[in-house]
C-alpha cells in the first residue's frame, strides 16, 4: 500500500512540473484576449422560400440563390 501512495504522489509532482514548465514557456495572452468575434451581418428573409439569409446575398426582387435558379 505504500508504494502505491508513493507512486500517485509521484504521478502527481511529474504532473504538477509539466504544467508549471508548459505554462512558463507559453506566450503571453495578447491584448483583447485572441481573435476578434464575427462581424454581424444583417439577413432577410427570401420572399419565395421565407429562408433568412445575408442581406447581401439577395437579389432585386428579394430572392436567395436557390429560388433565383
Amino acid at each position: 500500500m505504500g508504494r502505491l501512495i508513493q507512486l500517485l504522489l509521484l504521478v502527481a509532482l511529474a504532473f504538477i512540473v509539466w504544467r508549471l514548465i508548459r505554462n512558463a514557456l507559453a506566450p503571453p495572452p495578447g491584448p483583447g484576449g485572441g481573435e476578434a468575434p464575427p462581424r454581424f451581418e444583417p439577413t432577410a428573409r427570401c420572399d419565395r422560400c421565407g429562408t433568412h439569409v445575408p442581406r447581401a446575398e439577395l437579389d432585386a426582387a428579394g430572392l436567395c440563390a436557390r429560388c433565383r435558379s
